[in-house]
């Protein structure tokens, strides 16, 4: 997933070294993440990813030097997803890498796995995520009272979320004012249309070959042109032998 300052990546075994050291107890990048420190080495990191519990991404900058990480997992029916993750090193916040990399999981999880929403939750001491979420479509959907504890108290929380119609009007308003917008399409649209072409011609040709057209030649029947859909058992009015009265 590429854009135009970051592009997220599977991990490499370096990776999770990294996010041990950025997501640890007490890290500057666990703080502004409000992540709860439970996992705390690089081989728990390995295992939830390859687990499928928590599957991650890194974050790499335009000189592929890995800067940061984010993360999805399943929550809920079939289509929920919780997001997480920061930027590690504190001398690259404010610069847009972190809403960049949100941006692509964002739209790697509706466009590309049929989410139908997306959350994550942001302690109200981290004033760059709430500038950020705050502008591009979610939903403040909850406050959580006393939720995370830092610097000797406990700070409320915001549980944040995006559904799937609202996610595709904000890409239908991003066409309409920014001529250089384009969804991440992992095929282009005239190869899919492409694609469709030569099935069609394959279909309609000599030699095209479906399995309902197999199931009739073994019962040999052969179809008229242009009524695949004529069965024995259901014979056109065109085909009906007329009926007491009708002679």
């Amino acid at each position: 997933m590429q854009g135009k300052l970051v592009r997220l990546e599977r991990p490499r075994d370096e990776d999770y070294e990294l996010m041990a050291r950025w997501f640890g107890p007490d890290a500057p990048a666990a703080v502004m993440a409000a992540t709860d420190g439970d996992v705390v080495t690089a081989e728990e990191f390995r295992r939830l990813d390859q687990s499928g519990g928590l599957r991650q991404f890194a974050v790499r900058d335009a000189e592929d030097r890995t800067v940061g990480a984010v993360h999805f997992k399943h929550q809920g029916p079939v289509g929920g997803y919780v997001l997480g993750g920061a930027i590690g090193d504190r001398e690259l916040w404010r610069r847009g890498l972190g809403a960049e990399a949100f941006d692509l999981l964002i739209d790697h999880l509706f466009h590309a796995r049929n989410a139908h929403r997306v959350q994550f939750t942001t302690a109200l001491y981290n004033k760059n995520v709430l500038r950020l979420v705050t502008g591009v479509g979610f939903t403040l959907e909850g406050i959580l009272r006393e939720y995370f504890y830092l610097d000797g108290r406990h700070h409320d929380g915001a549980v944040w979320g995006l559904l799937r119609h609202e996610y595709y009007a904000a890409v239908e308003e991003l066409k309409r004012t920014d001529a250089t917008f384009s969804l991440p399409d992992a095929i282009p649209e005239e190869d899919k249309e492409e694609a469709r072409r030569l099935l069609a011609e394959y279909v309609a040709g000599p030699f095209g070959k479906t399995s309902t057209g197999l199931l009739l030649a073994a019962a040999g029947i052969t179809p008229a042109a242009g009524d695949q859909d004529r069965t024995p058992d259901r014979p056109h009015d065109g085909d009906r032998q007329p009926g007491a009265g009708e002679r």
